[in-house]
Formats: structure tokens, sequence, C-alpha cells
């Protein structure tokens, strides 16, 4: 008797393109707030995401909503919600623009944002209907601000994931911020506290690739990670004033210099940040019961070690 064998599927998506005529941003914002948050609860959803208009390239802003599957895709395109967004959609689009309204399925590549706030909500197990509806609420309220670049709503994933993430992307972090403190903002903050147990926010990490967040159920702040960047950091540029600076002295600065960038940031992508990752965890994402011991104690332990490190550098150099 053979085995039945699992076919692993690739996630897919389908993207709307859409070159809106004028005066219609509020209609707009209402309509893509909708498209976004209509598939939340649709089976083999992963997340949507809307991209605004790049200031260098054509005015089309982009709604990519992706899948497990593409028989779950298939499921929302044939759906009769979506052919009624898409009919709300022809009225927003100048009728004379050659490539107005456009969806695609395939593979994506969308651009990096400039700055990114994460936003990770645990919503109560009755509230799911009420929070998608309040999502929607805000996707429509920060698209009308300056510098708004797009966003990512993904609803819980699995037992082990079973919070939203919501990524929202503005062109400067001052333009981020003028949203986040915003009247607007605050007072629908207000409105989802009836809806949610707990929510975080922070800003996308600039080490994002050697500090992942995979599994972490409370992402640790930037600034341990600075700090511990800085603790591997010292140690490997004294080292390289003291054996690297000899080998590259009759070079030019530019290529000696180089030459010991690439090895320190080799050195800390592997082994000393992964290393120090294992043995710090505790202090970068530590459990929700611990108490502010925790955070207090273990920066000290790492200002201990700045202080060896000078020291020992110090005598052995000097």
């Amino acid at each position: 008797m053979k085995e039945a064998t699992a076919v692993a599927t690739k996630p897919v998506a389908v993207t709307v393109k859409i070159r809106l005529r004028e005066g219609v941003d509020k209609p707009f914002s209402a309509w893509h707030a909708k498209m976004c948050t209509a598939t939340s609860e649709l089976p083999g959803f992963i997340c949507a995401e809307v991209t605004a208009p790049a200031a260098s390239g054509p005015p089309e802003w982009r709604i990519v909503q992706r899948f497990r599957s593409d028989d779950k895709l298939q499921g929302w395109l044939q759906s009769a919600e979506h052919r009624q967004l898409m009919l709300e959609a022809e009225s927003l689009v100048e009728k004379t623009m050659a490539g107005g309204l456009l969806e695609q399925q395939g593979h994506d590549n969308p651009e990096e944002a400039e700055v990114t706030e994460v936003i990770t909500t645990y919503v109560r197990p009755d509230k799911g209907k009420e929070y998608n509806d309040w999502a929607a609420k805000v996707q429509g309220a920060q698209a009308q601000f300056p510098g708004y670049r797009g966003s990512l709503l993904q609803p819980p994933t699995s037992a082990k994931q079973p919070y939203w993430t919501t990524l929202v992307r503005f062109a400067t972090p001052e333009q981020l911020e003028t949203w986040l403190n915003s009247p607007q903002r605050q007072e629908l903050l207000r409105e989802h506290e009836a809806l949610v147990s707990s929510w975080t926010q922070r800003r996308m990490s600039s080490f994002g690739g050697w500090f992942p967040d995979e599994g972490a159920k409370s992402p640790s702040a930037q600034w341990k990670q600075s700090l511990i960047v800085i603790l591997n950091l010292f140690p490997i540029v004294m080292l390289e004033m003291r054996f690297l600076g000899p080998v590259t002295r009759g070079l030019k600065p530019a290529v000696g210099t180089f030459i010991g960038n690439v090895i320190s940031v080799f050195l800390l992508a592997w082994p000393l940040i992964p290393i120090s990752i294992r043995g710090l965890r505790w202090w970068l994402e530590p459990a929700e019961d611990k108490g502010p011991m925790v955070h207090i104690g273990g920066t000290a332990l790492i200002f201990a070690i700045y202080a060896a490190e000078i020291a020992f550098f110090w005598t052995w150099l000097t």
C-alpha cells in the first residue's frame, strides 16, 4: 500500500493595480480598506497589503492579497464579494485612462518601505469580527496622511501565532510619527480598547537579519539589539587594529577600511550575534510574567562586560 505524499504548494497572490481619477481620494480610502479586510477570515488567507504610488513612478496604487494555495485564491476571485468590490473600483478610475484598473495573479515583489511600524495585537476571542471592521476604519484613515506608502494586515496564522500583525509604511519617520500621534489615530485607539487584550508597536529593526523575529512572542527592542552589536563590534575593531592594521598599512585607506568592514560584518553575522542571542535571550525576549528587574539586570550585565572589554584592551594594547 503506497503512502500518500503531501504536495507542497507555494503561496500565490493577486494584485489589483488602480490609477485613480481626480477627486476620489476619500471614496478610494474606504474602498481599499474594505478590499484589504474582506479576505481576513477566508481559508488559506495569509495577508493583504496596499502600496501607495511612489513619488518617481506612475500614479498607481497596488493592493496585494496573498493566499497559501491557488485553489484558496480562486475561491476568493470567484466570490460575489470580490466581484462587487471590483465593480466599485471601476467607478474610481478615469475611463479614458489605459490600464486604469488591472488585476494580475502570480508572485509579487513589493518594494521596501523607507520606514515601517510593526504592530502586534492580541484580539479578544469573541471580538474578531469587530476588530476586522475597526481595522478597515484605520486603513481608510491612515491613507489620508502625507507620506503614506502602504500597509499590511495579517490575521493569526496558527496557535503558535495567535496575534494579528500590522505593518504601516510611510516615506519618512516624521510623517509616520505624524500619523501615529494624530488625534484621528488616538480616537481609533480608544475605540479598540474593548476589542483587544494587549498590543505592542515598534519600529522595524535595522538589524532584522541578525535578530530574527520568527517565533518570538515579544520581539527584542531595538535598543537592546544595538547594545549587543556594540558588545561584539568593539573587540572586533580592537583586534583588527592590532593584527589587521599592520597587514593593510601599505594599502590605500579606502581599501584597508573596506577589508576591515567586510571582516567585521561577517564575524557579527556568524558566529558572534547568534551566540549572543542564545546567551542573552532571557533579556532580549523576556517572558510576559517577568518583572522590570530582568531588563535592569540584563542591561547592567551588558555594561559590566563593556567595562571588562575596555579594561582588557586598555591593558593589552598600551
